[in-house]
């Protein structure tokens, strides 16, 4: 018997329907796409197919040219546009607003949008890069949030993933984005008001309830890997800081080198349990400019979301989703993968 459950902190409901699981083509399995290396944009060798660089990590060369680890550059078809400004739409002092148009709400197109280049090898990926190299990529996100950060018509500042063609990456080669916004998104807002409502961290309560209730995949020094308590996609996780910390873009090198380790090691499990499935994530943070108390209170958490189904008409017309695995069995499942840690350490 399955169950339907309420999210603890957004306004969702999610039905867990664990006999779904069974039905033919349950899961979406998508062939690995390597695409054609000769033709790929963001390999090593291509700088000038892109945009021009605007950040790197580099053992040599200069920008645009080859000697790069990680490199940033604009999206070339980007949502926003740091020239989307317009007199009409900014303040006597300069700041983005809100402008009501007589029906609803709106702002003028103004944000930033970066492509992240994680490697400069075509086949390379979350599933087999060595923690240095995933070290590396969120060391960058960090470098380019405190960048981006200094851009007060900035609100809020999105870091996410998407890894194969129906998570919606349009290049195999692997990399992330950087969107930031003007606004705080309804996400976030949702996120923020649980704090505000809650006498203590919701956060907090979920890793404590998801340890109760055997969901904790794994821990080390200074985080942990859960499932929620009511998962959207089927096997989804939630990296958290076991430390109560608002800021991702605070974290030390000590931690970072933790986070590295534990993102290795579940990216592994998915490949080993999955088979290389096509999947989301995103940073969740603090809003950009902290002054209102409820900033502070807030806790950075990573969401990760394999891409095993599509959304279809039930979850379109209800706002109400069904996962076919329950998460505690996404649990043991994701731990049997690799029984031992000897042999993630390989």
């Amino acid at each position: 018997m399955g169950e339907i459950r309420k999210d603890p902190i957004h306004n969702r409901w999610v039905i867990i329907a664990d006999e779904r699981k069974k039905r033919p083509h349950a899961f979406y399995r998508e062939l690995e796409e390597v695409g054609d290396k000769r033709k790929c944009p963001f390999c090593e060798g291509k700088e000038k197919k892109t945009p021009p660089e605007i950040d790197s990590f580099r053992v040599r060369g200069k920008p645009d040219e080859p000697g790069w680890r990680i490199r940033v550059v604009q999206n070339k078809y980007p949502a926003l546009n740091p020239l989307g400004l317009s007199p009409a739409g900014l303040s006597p002092k300069g700041k983005i607003k809100k402008i009501f148009d007589g029906l609803s709400y709106r702002y003028y197109g103004y944000g930033r949008h970066e492509v992240i280049i994680e490697t400069p090898h075509h086949k390379k990926n979350l599933f087999n890069m060595d923690k240095e190299e995933i070290s590396l990529i969120f060391s960058m996100y960090r470098k380019r949030y405190l960048y981006l950060k200094k851009d007060k018509n900035l609100k809020y500042i999105l870091i996410f993933k998407n890894y194969g063609n129906i998570a919606g990456a349009s290049l195999p080669h692997s990399h992330s984005q950087v969107i930031g916004l003007p606004l705080i998104p309804p996400e976030i807002e949702e996120e923020l008001m649980a704090i505000k409502d809650s006498i203590k961290c919701p956060f907090c309560n979920s890793i404590q309830r998801a340890k109760d209730e055997e969901r904790i995949l794994e821990r080390n020094k200074d985080f942990t890997v859960l499932a929620p308590y009511a998962p959207i996609a089927p096997y989804e996780l939630v990296v958290y800081p076991l430390e109560h910390k608002p800021c991702f873009e605070e974290i030390n090198d000590s931690e970072m080198d933790s986070l590295s380790e534990i993102i290795r090691d579940t990216f592994r499990r998915f490949n080993k349990l999955l088979e290389n499935p096509p999947f989301n994530y995103f940073l969740h943070t603090s809003p950009t400019t902290p002054t209102a108390k409820i900033y502070k209170n807030y806790h950075w958490h990573i969401v990760i979301m394999p891409k095993l189904g599509l959304s279809a008409g039930f979850e379109m017309g209800s706002g109400i989703y069904i996962n076919p695995v329950d998460p505690r069995k996404a649990v043991k499942e994701l731990k049997e993968a690799i029984e031992h840690k000897e042999e993630v350490d390989e």
